[in-house]
């Protein structure tokens, strides 16, 4: 699929589900948070991260954090009773999600049956700012979205800072 194909997949999926949303392009990247903070000038707190995991059962699990934070996998295992969770390869994220590493989002978990948390602090926002497709198009919304209309489960699902 090209670029402007998943980019009208992604706005006609989110149009079935009632998401409001914008999805804007940007000529740089933002396959990682610190591309996205230089392609998008906003801070790496409005930016978030869409995360495809791995259980040892090869059953899969989706989280969404801001793209400052880290994911505390002990505690999602906790809170999901998936067992070794790990980060799923890109040939995972791709055949499974249908979408390249940077392009991945939120939406998307919903559309493929996968459940999904969501961290605490992403919900406290605003508004966030994930991928609209690929790593050249941004979404912008309302992250409360999320847990009223795809049915996310909110949690705090970051590492802390042990201080």
């Amino acid at each position: 699929m090209k670029n402007e194909e998943k980019v009208k997949t992604v706005q006609e999926l989110a149009n079935s589900f009632s998401f409001k949303c914008k999805i804007f392009y940007h000529e740089q990247s933002g396959r990682s948070t610190k591309d996205a903070v230089k392609a998008t000038d906003l801070d790496s707190n409005s930016i978030i991260k869409c995360l495809l995991l791995k259980s040892k059962n090869n059953e899969y699990l989706g989280a969404i954090i801001k793209g400052s934070d880290k994911l505390d996998f002990k505690t999602l295992e906790s809170l999901s009773g998936y067992k070794r969770l790990r980060m799923a390869r890109t040939e995972d994220v791709e055949r499974e999600l249908g979408f390249e590493l940077g392009g991945v989002p939120a939406i998307v978990f919903s559309k493929r049956g996968i459940r999904t948390f969501v961290d605490n602090h992403v919900l406290s926002l605003e508004y966030v700012v994930g991928s609209g497709g690929t790593p050249f198009y941004g979404m912008r919304f309302d992250p409360k979205q999320l847990v009223e209309k795809l049915n996310y489960v909110s949690a705090n699902i970051v590492q802390r800072d042990q201080k």
